[in-house]
């Protein structure tokens, strides 16, 4: 599921979706780059990579043959823009369909259930993976301002960036990431303006 390439496309997924707004499934599967990724997101960062490579490890447990259907999906994570960004587009799982839900709880993790069958991964990062020195300068950034504050932004950004070129990248997703089969019962999202997803109802007519 996995292409290790070079530079900002190093991740690579393949997904099945439906070919129009109420749409049969698509006879063909698309590519998605980390650089499309990025465009939905807004920029590149570690935890867009940290979130890219959990769920690569966990939509390999759950699709083998390595294309992942985006129309049977829903995901549990941190409320963090960049995990909640990487879950919604790599899975198709959105709040207001009520199939991406968040908890209050730290690091990187992700459950992923598959709506069909309610199998289900739960998948995390090695706790020590991610180097504390750059955790401690994030956690800084609420007390300081002015100059200050933008010479430790722009500290940050390299710190980030040096370790996702000469740490993260140079290591396979299942090196770090680790997904395990589990029983979870989907609690409903508590999200009053819920719709239906129109575009997969008839998903399966041939």
């Amino acid at each position: 599921m996995v292409n290790l390439l070079s530079g900002e496309d190093s991740i690579l997924f393949r997904v099945l979706d439906t070919e129009s707004s109420h749409g049969r499934y698509s006879k063909e599967y698309k590519e998605i780059r980390f650089s499309d990724l990025v465009k939905f997101h807004g920029h590149a960062c570690d935890g867009l990579y940290r979130g890219s490579y959990a769920l690569t490890v966990a939509l390999h447990d759950l699709f083998p043959d390595g294309i992942v259907d985006r129309t049977d999906l829903r995901v549990v994570s941190r409320n963090s823009p960049c995990l909640g960004d990487a879950a919604t587009y790599l899975t198709g799982a959105r709040v207001r369909f009520g199939t991406q839900d968040i908890r209050n709880r730290s690091g990187v993790w992700y459950i992923v259930q598959k709506i069909s069958t309610g199998e289900t991964v739960s998948v995390s990062e090695d706790e020590k993976f991610f180097p504390q020195e750059i955790a401690d300068v994030e956690a800084s950034l609420s007390s300081l301002n002015g100059i200050k504050l933008s010479k430790q932004l722009t500290l940050l950004k390299n710190m980030q960036d040096n370790w996702v070129q000469s740490v993260l990248l140079t290591t396979e997703p299942d090196d770090h990431y680790h997904a395990k089969r589990i029983e979870y019962e989907w609690r409903e999202v508590p999200y009053n303006n819920k719709g239906i997803r129109s575009d997969i109802i008839f998903k399966d007519v041939i």
